[in-house]
């Protein structure tokens, strides 16, 4: 019988949860704001609760091999403990410094899986283009932060620490705005969706911002916002030189994005004569559980090479 495990997808402004076969098809997808992981007490608990409910909604209870989870957050080396959830805060700490891997399981009985969220949407591309063993990938997403994640051949580059590829909170030099993360000068304060929402809120406040690329992608804001979306995007390419880039996240995806602006960018700052151009640059899936399914395969990957 085939082994199903529950895919969890968890964003700065979004909760995802399916589940999900071993060829990563989703069923019983639903998305709902992760706010109410931050409402209520313990966010873990509050986690625990949404989980078992979707169980009992769906008749999984007994039926489901493992539960993966992806988290905008880096996460320990031993792939258990989340270090900073900036975007998910309550009076309690939020998921900082939780063990989520050793609470869930003992307040589930599921083998549980974390990783952070890039690694999961990721592990999706990866499964479905067929990219392992095939160089090095990497995946950008701009999404309320920016996500990140670099697969060399046949495994993620996890760091000494759990916490490599934190591309969002790169340095820029001599900058004066305070990051979430507590840090001066990250470049999630210049090129990411949090920084769009207020941009909107300062340049354009009567308009929606689902309309901001629509309107305004050539005015001198937006150009400037679209540089330092670039900036992380080239220093890593100049840093690895991939065989290819998927690029996904909520900004990314909105109506009129100007991708070619971003890549002109991208090309400006990229070394010359390689990497120069010579890398695929891939839009990422637009499927809305494919954080969903790369959380739970990458959860059915882990229970196989541990023989369960």
């Amino acid at each position: 019988m085939s082994k199903r495990a529950i895919g969890i997808d968890i964003g700065g402004t979004n909760f995802r949860i399916g589940s999900v076969d071993e060829k990563g098809a989703v069923e019983g997808f639903q998305k709902v704001s992760s706010h109410i992981l931050c409402e209520g007490g313990e966010a873990v608990d509050c986690l625990a609760d949404q989980i078992r409910m979707y169980l009992q909604k769906n008749d999984l209870e007994g039926k489901i091999a493992a539960i993966g989870l992806g988290f905008p957050s880096p996460v320990d080396a031993a792939k258990e403990v989340v270090y900073s959830c900036p975007n998910l805060q309550n009076d309690t700490g939020g998921f900082d410094g939780r063990n989520v891997v050793k609470m869930l399981e003992e307040r589930l009985s599921i083998p549980t899986v974390v990783n952070k969220d890039a690694n999961n949407l990721l592990q999706y591309e990866l499964e479905i283009h067929g990219w392992k063993n095939q160089g090095t990938t990497i995946g950008i997403y701009y999404g309320t932060g920016i996500g990140n994640s670099v697969y060399l051949n046949d495994h993620f580059l996890s760091g000494k620490h759990g916490v490599a590829c934190d591309l969002g909170h790169m340095p820029f030099y001599l900058s004066d705005r305070y990051c979430t993360c507590g840090n001066r000068g990250c470049v999630e304060c210049y090129g990411s969706g949090r920084v769009l929402r207020d941009i909107k809120d300062e340049h354009y406040p009567q308009e929606e911002i689902s309309d901001i690329f629509i309107k305004h992608s050539e005015d001198k804001v937006i150009l400037e916002f679209l540089e330092a979306m670039a900036i992380p995007f080239a220093s890593e390419v100049n840093i690895f030189d991939p065989d290819r880039v998927v690029i996904g996240g909520g900004v990314a995806e909105m109506e009129g994005f100007p991708f070619e602006r971003l890549l002109e960018f991208v090309y400006e700052f990229a070394r010359k004569p390689y990497p120069g151009r010579d890398f695929a640059v891939v839009r990422a899936s637009r499927e809305p559980g494919a954080g969903v399914a790369g959380s739970a395969l990458y959860a059915l990957e882990q229970l196989a090479r541990r023989g369960l």
